[in-house]
């Protein structure tokens, strides 16, 4: 009882981080067609916003894995906070000078900072309450997250008037929107520097692990780790993909020729829906071996990328947005897959596996260039592949009987 009592104030505080987090990292997806209009971009171009943005990840997460080790997790958490207000601060004049190297500067350090929230933040959420339910924690706080992002686009159809048609006239008003943000995430940051941090005792150091392996070689001999890293770099991409064209991809003629304000509308839905598939994952997971339900996830989710590219109109605006539920539960249970067992190493491993939002900044170009070249539909034939190597790891996980969920 005192065990869970003590680790109320440090798990609610993680909670919060990821749904302001959330909200925040929302918006260069809400706003990527206006930024490709307004910095006359293609759709390559484009996507080097989600490069800027996720390609800190394989700069400094082994660094930052290390840097928890010694400040601890929590103090990680409020480092991102900082670095999440400093970046969105910096978006701001990359708007208003049409500096488009700036607002890339501006992502940059929101990578920064989301890498050192998924470091810090993901090892906590296992860590902070009964192992057989870790999996279910981190769907949950990501699915925080997921919610935060519905609560975005709505606020920019609140805020931003349906009059206002052209990218000219909206930048004023996202501007705003930045301003708030980082106010916001400034003042969390402040209030996290009064909460005490935890010791997990489940990742001490554990006296019966072979003393000749340490740090990179512990974490580079773990082979359901290595393969997690690769199934985690190609969900992580394609979802990147999804996320950032999203609304260029229901706003094409080809599919559904949606105005702008439509598809803001249904991006909401989308997160809405993505929500609801983190929030169903963490609680069928509480009883349903994780692996299996990744197994299930993503048999449905290569269906609907099928539709997506065949079908045009109701159809594939219902298919882009319904394969938000299924590849909503992907990252999270394949880190908890991945890295178990991990010990005192797990900080290392997380900044591992957190290297894999690499292919959330390499993929997404890859896409761009090939929608340039073939078309924004047919881009996304490259997500096929991409869940059929996670298809073949859940049956792999599920024929090696790692995973099995204890009963509490």
């Amino acid at each position: 009882m005192t065990r869970k009592t003590s680790h109320g104030p440090l798990l609610f505080t993680v909670y919060s981080v990821y749904f302001i987090c959330g909200m925040a990292i929302c918006f260069e997806g809400a706003f990527m067609p206006e930024f490709k209009e307004h910095f006359h971009l293609n759709y390559q171009q484009q996507m080097y916003i989600m490069f800027a943005k996720n390609i800190p990840f394989v700069i400094f997460s082994i660094l930052i894995g290390l840097l928890s080790k010694k400040i601890g997790f929590k103090n990680c958490l409020t480092v991102a906070l900082f670095l999440f207000a400093a970046g969105t601060a910096l978006l701001i004049p990359g708007l208003m000078h049409t500096d488009y190297y700036l607002l890339l500067t501006g992502f940059f350090i929101l990578g920064i900072a989301f890498n050192f929230e998924l470091v810090a933040g993901n090892p906590l959420l296992l860590g902070l309450g009964d192992p057989s339910r870790s999996s279910s924690r981190l769907n949950l706080g990501n699915a925080l997250g997921a919610i935060a992002q519905i609560i975005a686009p709505l606020i920019i159809i609140l805020i931003v008037p349906a009059t206002v048609v052209t990218v000219s006239g909206r930048i004023p008003y996202i501007n705003r929107i930045f301003i708030a943000i980082a106010i916001i995430l400034a003042f969390i940051g402040i209030l996290t520097l009064m909460i005490k941090d935890i010791r997990i005792s489940s990742f001490e150091k554990n006296p019966n692990e072979n003393s000749r392996f340490s740090g990179f070689t512990v974490v580079l001999k773990n082979k359901k780790l290595l393969l997690g890293f690769l199934a985690i770099f190609l969900t992580l991409g394609t979802e990147a993909g999804i996320f950032g064209l999203y609304r260029n991809y229901t706003e094409d003629l080809s599919v559904a020729g949606l105005s702008s304000r439509q598809s803001y509308t249904f991006f909401t839905i989308y997160f809405a829906v993505f929500a609801a598939g983190r929030l169903t994952g963490a609680y069928i997971q509480r009883r349903v071996k994780p692996a299996v339900t990744l197994t299930f996830s993503t048999v449905i989710a290569m269906i609907l990328l099928l539709l997506m590219i065949t079908v045009n109109g109701n159809l594939a605006l219902i298919s882009v947005t319904l394969l938000g539920f299924f590849i909503s539960i992907f990252f999270p249970t394949l880190y908890a897959i991945s890295i178990e067992g991990s010990g005192s190493e797990t900080g290392l491993a997380s900044g591992l596996l957190t290297m894999g939002f690499l292919g959330a900044a390499v993929i997404p170009v890859l896409q761009g260039k090939l929608a340039d070249l073939i078309g924004l539909k047919y881009s996304f034939i490259i997500g096929l592949a991409a869940y059929g190597y996670v298809l073949y790891y859940s049956l792999v996980v599920i024929r090696s009987g790692n995973l099995r969920i204890k009963e509490s």
